[in-house]
């Protein structure tokens, strides 16, 4: 009776002790000074960081989604799990967006990814410069918001062209472990696309876009970043069954790691009502993610 008395106290003991020591890892970043080299009077750690793709988590900076240049009549609300997965860094967050459709020639839509769970090992912690001494936890995302406007349509021998314009705000969380930019950007771009076969049960259509990619960085040499956004894409529909092939990413001046380009190969349903699809990504250069998603996508017409 007595042993067991004892061994729970001295198991209480190592718990408390080994949790009051990791607590205090977290708050005390003595191992983070010496590791970069940080001295008091230097400036700020956040200026240290790379404000880029390649140093940040997954949806810092995402490679814009691609449009076929053609605005869809429908409204659209979008949950869709996704895990991004590499050497250094695991992680797992629900994408959501909604889509407000205006008459068939413009769009409003924001997206978020309200949680995300990450897994870092030591070695890209220290490449990015976190600052938590265990490089895991969760995070909240930016907020996104953007409209769409129909410039063409319906051209015989002209694409048809959407303009698209989205702007990040500075409300994503956990800049520290490098999981988000705490700056705000914004892309611009030119969506286009033609129809290579059309008919009542089959579509073939080729679509690309070209435009702008901005963001402020934490550096004080270069507070801005400026990108060319690029892409090219072919789609094939059968009935209400889509297949979407893309290449895509940007371009930064700078060349820090900002110059991420994406495969992204999507298999679904396209029609009103109830839809899935599934989604796999897989980087390319300055983007070590291979990523896989799960759309559930509900559409329904705006009644106008």
């Amino acid at each position: 009776m007595y042993l067991s008395i004892f061994l729970r106290r001295v198991f209480i003991a190592v718990f408390l002790l080994v949790l009051v020591q990791q607590i205090s890892a977290q708050g005390d970043f003595s191992w983070w000074n010496e590791k970069h080299d940080w001295h008091q009077g230097d400036e700020p750690w956040f200026r240290q960081m790379n404000t880029s793709a390649a140093y940040f988590g997954p949806n810092a900076l995402p490679v814009p989604d691609m449009r076929e240049g053609l605005i869809s009549p429908l409204f659209k609300v979008e949950f869709r799990p996704e895990m991004h997965l590499s050497k250094g860094d695991n992680t797992y967050n629900l994408y959501t967006s909604l889509q407000i459709p205006f008459k068939g020639i413009a769009s409003f839509e924001m997206f978020l990814v309200p949680i995300e769970y990450y897994s870092m090992d030591t070695i890209t912690r220290d490449e990015r410069m976190a600052r938590s001494y265990d490089p895991t936890g969760t995070a909240g995302g930016d907020f996104w918001f953007g409209t769409n406007f129909q410039v063409v349509k319906g051209m015989k021998y002209f694409p048809d062209i959407i303009a698209s314009f989205y702007f990040k705000t500075a409300s994503g969380t956990n800049l520290s472990n490098a999981r988000y930019t705490d700056t705000p950007g914004y892309y611009a771009l030119i969506n286009m696309g033609k129809n290579i076969i059309s008919n009542k049960k089959i579509a073939l259509r080729a679509f690309g876009n070209i435009g702008s990619y901005i963001w402020q960085t934490q550096s004080n040499t270069n507070s801005q970043n400026d990108a060319i956004a690029y892409g090219l894409g072919i789609s094939a529909k059968y009935d209400m069954y889509l297949l979407r092939a893309i290449y895509t990413g940007y371009y930064g001046y700078l060349n820090i790691g900002d110059r991420p380009s994406v495969f992204r190969l999507q298999v679904g349903t396209e029609k009103e009502g109830f839809n899935w699809q599934l989604r796999y990504q897989i980087g390319i250069h300055n983007f070590d993610y291979n990523s896989f998603g799960i759309s559930l996508l509900y559409k329904w017409s705006a009644g106008y």
